[in-house]
């Protein structure tokens, strides 16, 4: 086994202030053993309306000649209102280990966290609720395993919940040690190659957690950018999160699956156009060999493994997100849902990929690939008959969706999301792939459940046009716009997802030119529904989606 897994144990000390033998190997980093050099590595936390104090102080009884002293006259009604703490980095793959003295001069409950001290504050750990009295106590082992990234967090005690009580602590240790049982996202990533005609290509291969080969198993082809070519099998992995993100221990835990990404070579492109205009024309772009030999891949892959085959993703990021749009546009019953970031398409080829959910990502500022690359093909698809959600900045409007919104729309199948960064430049994949909501789209994805799309452009009609309402997502009104060649007979009416009509908008004459009609929907629930405009019978109809 390769010695990266092997056992390698070293201990951090936090404090020092016990004659244990353990003492005697370990080092100290915080430079206050037993606390007789003050406080200066504690900090004192108070909620509103508590009021508490902390200092070094003589303390025979516990296992040295001082402790930290909290003294708490206002408490608050919770033990966490009032919080000493102390600066600690965890770092995942290692077992930490938390033994620690306390005493009180009247009987109070105290608890220990290791919290994240920025953002969401979450909690990795926490002991049981303690009770301590006048008799000295070693509490502990404490023992947890840090999954979370390498971050700086706290280790807290909460002493608050209780008036006029003095907490004293004394002789805290924590120790780690790496954990033999965890394996970095990217030592998961098997080294292989696989050649089609002329081509090879290293690609690296994750295979799920836990995997059992009577199960078949999503895969998620991941596709890197320009700066990670090559051919050492190692750079287009680390370099960014595009494919790991995919293959580490929380999302495997709810999404199991495959994950492949090949390498292109260093002097060629996933799809050769000059990125920095934002389209190309695939009728004049040949297909890349690269292109063909990962399609290959996929192909050699669900011989060898069981892969689900109406479970296929695809991703990736800068050139990689031109060879997302590439390889949809030119394979387009291949996938299940294209992640494209940073790139860009031929939005001719948007009635061929009209039935493939995107969820699309791009930064508003970005110089290298112009975000009008992912716009237009956006445009494209709504032209075709798809409804888009834009999370983030609309046509200039960056004010964006809330969580509850974006919830909302994917609840009720959104199947084309463009997300734009405001302000962001071409780099913004680590919070893309951060989206909470964005993994649990994609694994929703299923080639097998077809999606419903309108006609609402087809060619073969030309004597009206219906265009896109606006806004949409709405609440409760939105506009509804439509152009006649010559004066006709037109109806528009809703229709909800079960087909039953919910609102008739117009029965009339009306002349030629461009119709606009406001659509009220105050006195319907939120959901999916469809208007439609009828002519001579022939009948157009679009999505729109009613957020509440």
């Amino acid at each position: 086994m390769n010695s990266t897994f092997w056992v390698k144990f070293f201990t951090v000390i936090l404090f020092i202030g016990t004659t244990l033998a353990v003492a005697q190997e370990a080092q100290n980093i915080i430079k206050n053993p037993q606390f007789d050099d003050g406080t200066k590595s504690w900090k004192l936390q108070k909620e509103t309306g508590t009021t508490a104090a902390i200092a070094v102080s003589p303390d025979t009884l516990l296992s040295g000649p001082n402790s930290l002293q909290v003294s708490v006259t206002a408490g608050g009604a919770e033990n966490w209102q009032v919080q000493v703490y102390q600066s600690l980095g965890l770092q995942r793959g290692r077992i930490y280990t938390l033994s620690f003295m306390a005493r009180a001069d009247t009987p109070h409950n105290i608890q220990v966290y290791y919290q994240k001290y920025t953002g969401d504050m979450t909690v990795f750990w926490s002991s049981p609720v303690l009770a301590v009295d006048t008799t000295p106590r070693m509490f502990g082992p404490f023992v947890f395993k840090s999954t979370q990234e390498d971050a700086a967090n706290r280790l807290r005690f909460l002493v608050g919940g209780k008036d006029n009580v003095k907490v004293y602590l004394d002789s805290v240790y924590v120790t780690n040690v790496d954990d033999p049982d965890y394996f970095t996202e990217v030592e998961k990533f098997a080294k292989r190659q696989h050649t089609f005609g002329e081509t090879t290509l290293p690609y690296r291969l994750c295979q799920p957690d836990f995997y059992n080969p009577e199960n078949k198993y999503p895969l998620v082809l991941a596709l890197h950018g320009a700066g990670e070519r090559g051919t050492d099998n190692e750079i287009h992995i680390q370099v960014h999160r595009m494919a790991t993100s995919w293959a580490d221990s929380a999302n495997q835990k709810n999404y199991p699956c495959f994950v492949v990404a090949p390498q292109c070579p260093a002097d060629n492109k996933w799809v050769d156009c000059d990125w920095s205009i934002g389209h190309y024309s695939i009728a004049e772009t040949p297909i890349s060999n690269e292109v063909e030999t990962v399609n290959d891949l996929l192909d050699s892959l669900i011989r060898e493994f069981p892969i689900d085959t109406n479970k296929i993703y695809i991703t990736g990021l800068s050139m990689g997100g031109y060879g997302t749009w590439d390889m949809i546009s030119r394979y387009p019953h291949r996938f299940a849902a294209a992640i494209p970031m940073s790139g860009g398409g031929d939005s001719t080829f948007a009635s061929q990929i009209k039935h493939i959910p995107v969820w699309a990502f791009h930064g508003e500022k970005d110089t290298t690939v112009p975000p009008a690359g992912s716009r237009d093909m956006v445009t494209a698809l709504e032209r075709a008959g798809r409804t888009a959600v834009f999370t983030h900045c609309q046509y200039g409007d960056c004010d964006g969706m809330s969580d509850d919104e974006l919830n909302a729309a994917i609840a009720h199948g959104a199947s084309l999301l463009y997300t734009e960064w405001k302000g962001k430049d071409h780099v913004m994949w680590a919070e893309s792939f951060d989206l909470p909501q964005l993994f649990p789209w994609v694994f929703a994805q299923n080639k097998s459940v077809p999606l419903a799309i309108s006609n609402s452009n087809e060619k073969t009609i030309e004597t009206f046009a219906l265009a896109q309402n606006y806004p949409n997502p709405f609440n409760p009104a939105t506009t509804i716009s439509y152009a006649l060649e010559k004066a006709a007979q037109v109806k528009i009416d809703v229709i909800n997802v079960l087909g039953q009509q919910v609102a008739i908008l117009i029965n009339s004459t009306q002349a030629a030119g461009n119709h606009e009609q406001i659509f009220n929907a105050s006195g319907l629930e939120s959901g999916v529904y469809y208007y439609r405009i009828t002519i001579n019978g022939k009948e157009q109809a679009r999505k729109m989606l009613l957020l509440k």
